[in-house]
């Protein structure tokens, strides 16, 4: 709904456990759509995935060429943020910030898939 809010059409939500009309049930690691369908995917609960390397590769997947992954995880590290970086084998890190979301201090991780269009627009409260 928030993604909705900020301009982003076509939002499509995916959880183990379904949430209708908002959230369909899919598995993370097997996801039902097409390779590039996404402009954009977003995960918060990507460390704790079963499988956190297998969720990765499906969000890079199903995000289009030059397409953003956004990853937020608890506050961490650097060596922690290496760590995340790594899953994604097809990307690259766009930049990595502290957020504060739902009143948890969070650390944001925006990746983008090497094969990439330039000037992207990205929106406002993900720079």
């Amino acid at each position: 709904m928030a993604l909705s809010k900020m301009g982003l059409k076509n939002v499509i939500g995916v959880e183990l456990i379904e949430s209708l009309p908002l959230v369909s049930r899919a598995n993370p690691h097997n996801l039902p759509f097409f390779d590039g369908a996404f402009d954009v995917a977003f995960t918060g609960h990507l460390m704790a995935a079963l499988y956190p390397l297998r969720n990765a590769e499906e969000m890079e997947r199903t995000v289009r060429n030059g397409g953003v992954c956004v990853v937020v995880v608890d506050e961490c590290g650097e060596e922690e943020v290496k760590e995340i970086v790594r899953l994604f084998r097809r990307s690259r890190l766009l930049s990595s910030s502290d957020v504060t979301l739902n009143g948890r201090r969070v650390e944001a991780e925006l990746k983008k898939a090497l094969k990439f269009v330039e000037n992207l627009e990205i929106p406002q409260i993900l720079t």
